[in-house]
């Protein structure tokens, strides 16, 4: 990970670990997350073994 640059200055990261660890503790009760943006899912968050499906379901 790269290191802090003490010249730049850097926002409070409270509230999105929070929600990050909200997001993780419910994939891992195996639920997915879907991300909204104006009412639309533009993505959503999902364990490495269902995206892993998705990979080899598309052929990738």
């Amino acid at each position: 990970m790269r290191q802090a640059d003490p010249d730049r200055a850097y926002a409070d990261g409270t509230a999105i670990e929070a929600v990050l660890s909200e997001f993780i503790e419910a994939v891992q009760a195996g639920n997915s997350v879907p991300l909204t943006k104006d009412g639309e899912v533009v993505a959503v968050v999902v364990s490495p073994e269902v995206a892993e499906a998705g990979r080899q379901a598309l052929g990738r």
